[in-house]
């Protein structure tokens, strides 16, 4: 790790100097949120919430129909969003907890390592949930300048899961906060990342990942009890999306009152799909209901399954006179896309001795290159270390044996199927028997997958 940071430090300064001109690079703030389904934000169809503010960057900038994370949980897709690449690579096939050995390896690059030889200034905000206090798997080991937040979710404690552990928020590696309330993270969040942007200056660009902890569950829990009083609509989970929306309108106030937005790229995510079909041990605390849990919009499935309820959800990109205004993206694309488009708006390296899986989107999402000349590489959705579906366009081939349901405790079938989700978004018809040239081809690449991942 010491020969890792010391290559970074060498590499900022060699291109700080040989640039010359950091500043002129785009700012960049990516907001990933948890568990949030594809409807939970108004300008994706919910009738409920109202998202002003993420409504008016979607209406100001593209809104994304087809994204997809390559893992319908936190730690691998979290992981792939980071270092471009397949969590089954390096042994995160599911999320981890307080005291697990597992962790982001050091020879992975994440983005933040990547934008930091281009003289950028990075810091996490929020959720890590990619390794625990372990030397290089912290966040500040990974390219994070500073780090503010939690290691994992905030529902590793009783009576939700059964740990000695006590939540803590983290200044880089010291404890400041002890077992915080839920209903005050998002206040406490959002006060460290006014407090982020007012410390930035326009001579040095910066990387701001923020992973909020919300709307996971229990989020009853984190609505305030004045704002649950007043709200009409919604209920707890509308409670905290909308609360979520206002305080990254601050976010967004603080950074114009900088003179920064304007050379700022937003974009805004979630970690997976909405946990529908949440365990038992969620609702040991009397308070949580079904109807808290996000939802998938037409989309059949849930959080920790790849149907298309578990892994598509919203993406919304804004970046002032650059994305195309108003537009909608249908193609299909992955978080895998991330750091590779990163690259392309900052003129960064890519990560060298690391297959990439994911592409550069900037093309699509700048509106240089039309939809129907774009030619995305098959997307993998990996499941517990291994694949379970395949998407090439709109055909999807999926995969699994018969097994238990982690959640449900139920078992379920056995399954070959192939949909092909643009006329059957809702994944109700498996069209195998009806396309059995589209189900070989797509067979030899799920095939490959399993065989040639690490």
């Amino acid at each position: 790790m010491v020969a890792k940071k010391f290559a970074l430090a060498v590499l900022c300064c060699f291109v700080l100097i040989s640039w010359g001109k950091a500043q002129e690079r785009p700012n960049i703030i990516f907001v990933l949120a948890d568990d949030l389904g594809y409807s939970d934000l108004s300008c994706y169809g919910n009738p409920s919430i109202a998202t002003p503010f993420l409504d008016s960057m979607a209406a100001n900038g593209i809104r994304a129909t087809d994204y997809m994370v390559t893992s319908p949980s936190c730690t691998p897709s979290r992981a792939s969003l980071l270092t471009g690449r397949y969590a089954s690579r390096y042994n995160l096939p599911d999320p981890i907890g307080p005291g697990s050995p597992l962790g982001l390896p050091d020879e992975e690059v994440t983005i933040a390592e990547m934008l930091k030889e281009v003289g950028y200034r990075t810091a996490l905000i929020g959720k890590w949930h990619l390794g625990d206090e372990h030397d290089f798997h912290h966040p500040t080991a990974q390219g994070f300048d500073s780090f503010f937040g939690m290691l994992y979710s905030h529902d590793y404690r009783d009576p939700y899961v059964k740990t000695d552990t006590a939540i803590k928020i983290f200044r880089n590696r010291k404890s400041e906060i002890q077992r915080p309330d839920d209903s005050n993270l998002s206040r406490i969040y959002s006060e460290e990342v006014i407090r982020f942007i007012k410390q930035q200056q326009q001579d040095q660009p910066f990387f701001l990942y923020y992973a909020h902890n919300m709307p996971h569950l229990p989020v009853a829990l984190a609505a305030e009890a004045d704002r649950m009083k007043q709200l009409q609509f919604g209920g707890a989970l509308g409670a905290v999306v909308e609360d979520l929306d206002k305080q990254l309108a601050l976010m967004w106030k603080a950074l114009e009152a900088q003179g920064l937005a304007d050379n700022t790229i937003f974009i805004f995510s979630s970690d997976n799909g909405p946990w529908i079909e949440y365990p038992v041990r969620m609702g040991g605390d009397g308070v949580t209901k079904n109807w808290h849990a996000g939802t998938a919009g037409m989309f059949r499935g849930s959080k920790a399954q790849t149907y298309e309820g578990g892994v598509r959800v919203p993406f919304i990109v804004y970046w002032k006179d650059h994305t195309p205004r108003g537009s909608m993206l249908r193609h299909a694309i992955s978080n895998l896309d991330v750091l590779p488009t990163i690259a392309d708006w900052t003129g960064a390296r890519l990560p060298e001795q690391r297959e990439l899986d994911g592409q550069s989107i900037a093309p699509l999402l700048t509106g240089e290159v039309k939809e129907r000349f774009f030619e995305h590489r098959p997307i993998y959705l990996v499941n517990h270390g291994k694949a379970e579906a395949v998407r090439v366009g709109s055909w999807k081939y999926r995969e699994l044996p018969a097994g238990v349901n982690n959640n449900s405790g139920k078992p379920y079938p056995a399954a070959k199927e192939l949909f092909n989700v643009s006329y059957d978004p809702s994944e109700r018809t498996n069209v195998i028997d009806e396309f059995p040239d589209k189900t070989k081809e797509l067979k030899i690449l799920f095939d490959a997958f399993n065989a040639t991942s690490k």
